[in-house]
């Protein structure tokens, strides 16, 4: 078994709280189901199947989470009570699987204590059983510590039912899957004993807010929680600080003060909410740094591109007006009509006439 499955099971050994899940579950918190009403059975669960043919037999075992005998009024049922943490859609076929197994376990002790009195009849003998012969009622629980139990609640679930004729449907045999959702369980008020504290935990687990208020109604129940039920609080809401917290601060032997386990947690969440913030902080503040630099050392190298290419702009600027003027000197002497070299500079230099006459005035003296 896992880890869950052993906490789960060893939690549930206590009789009185197994006796105020039922209470809760079936009958409202009344106290229907007493402790001295419940008996421990083996959680082994033996099967034997035989082929008919070859007379060969195969066996096998599988272990139930927890599994008792409970008196229900003036007859006992067999209950079982199966803990999940995620979903499983094949609830049904496991469920069906297990309670088959228990039945089957009935029916090979009956036939025992028949084959050892040799008391059947002719016609009984073929099935190993009398006919007046009654078997305890099976029935599975399936505990589910997740988010939201979205999986199959019956056989039919599972079933392609689509398009069916309803006279079919109404042959097919279903079977239910009863499943107490602990982190949504509206009931959890109901219960008497721990489990009240159990199920509030995991209800509030996810709320800091709403798990603080949770310890401060709760806060003497809390300060004296039973050191089973704390564990299994710390494991099914994944709260390893609630397991180190034990350890250093255990009070005595077999009682933790969750309440001030709470208060250390959510200070501990705190504290490490500050240190996250604050490194933060300084990486915000870094990353600006660092973008500065960058930023800075762009604008220089930004600087230096502009500053060479308004040399080079100022360069090129400077050698055309010079060959202009030199131009403009031999138009002097080269006896052309101005019309003609305002024509030629504006040709070779993609100037408009205005520029050229301009450039004529400038260095004509």
């Amino acid at each position: 078994m896992r880890d869950k499955d052993v906490l789960t099971a060893a939690y549930l050994k206590n009789n009185s709280r197994f006796a105020d899940l039922l209470n809760g579950w079936l009958f409202g918190g009344r106290s229907v189901v007493r402790p001295e009403d419940i008996q421990e059975l083996d959680s082994a669960e033996i099967r034997i199947r035989r082929d008919r043919v070859t007379g060969g037999v195969r066996t096998g075992k599988r272990y139930r989470d927890v599994i008792r005998r409970v008196a229900l009024g003036m007859r006992f049922a067999v209950v079982c009570v199966e803990e999940q943490s995620e979903v499983d859609y094949t609830m049904p076929f496991r469920v069906i699987g297990y309670d088959l197994d228990r039945y089957e376990q009935q029916l090979r002790i009956r036939r025992q204590e028949h084959r050892e009195r040799k008391d059947l009849k002719a016609e009984e003998y073929l099935s190993g059983i009398s006919r007046e012969d009654r078997f305890l009622p099976v029935v599975t629980l399936v505990l589910y510590f997740g988010k939201h139990w979205d999986g199959p609640r019956n056989l039919k679930d599972l079933l392609d039912l689509e398009g069916m004729l309803p006279e079919v449907r109404e042959l097919l045999a279903d079977y239910p899957v009863h499943v107490i959702e602990v982190g949504n369980y509206p009931y959890a008020e109901a219960f008497r004993t721990d489990l009240k504290l159990v199920f509030g935990f995991v209800q509030n687990a996810d709320d800091k807010e709403k798990l603080r208020a949770f310890a401060r109604a709760e806060e003497e129940a809390l300060s004296e929680l039973a050191e089973d039920a704390y564990d299994l609080i710390s494991v099914m809401t994944g709260t390893e600080e609630l397991d180190r917290i034990k350890k250093e601060k255990q009070e005595r032997k077999g009682k933790v003060n969750m309440c001030k386990a709470i208060d250390d947690m959510l200070a501990d969440a705190r504290e490490e909410g500050r240190k996250e913030t604050m490194n933060g902080l300084q990486e915000m503040i870094a990353d600006a740094r660092e973008e500065g630099r960058k930023e800075t050392m762009n604008g220089l190298q930004e600087m230096i591109a502009d500053a060479r290419e308004e040399g080079e702009s100022k360069g090129r600027n400077e050698e055309r007006e010079r060959i202009i003027q030199i131009l403009v000197n031999d138009y002097f002497t080269s006896g052309i009509s101005k019309e003609n070299f305002c024509e030629k500079l504006q040709n070779m230099f993609s100037m408009d006439q205005k520029t050229a006459e301009n450039y004529m005035k400038r260095f004509s003296g």
